[in-house]
């Protein structure tokens, strides 16, 4: 006796759903910026706002 379900079988996609979402890939690839300079900078602040404030006042110096 098997207990394990069996798997329904994938239902067939139509090929117009595969053309919609690569147009959509690449409007969004166009429209979007991808610029993350900003996101790391406010990340990096706000994780290591203690390091930097250590460094400024002296008593921690990092090698370089």
């Amino acid at each position: 006796m098997n207990h394990r379900p069996q798997l329904s079988s994938r239902r067939p996609k139509n090929a117009a759903y595969r053309q919609a979402f690569e147009r959509l890939d690449e409007s969004l690839e166009q429209n979007t910026q991808s610029d993350n300079s900003e996101k790391i900078r406010l990340l990096r602040m706000a994780a290591f706002s203690d390091v930097d404030a250590y460094q400024k006042s002296g008593t921690l110096k990092i090698p370089k």
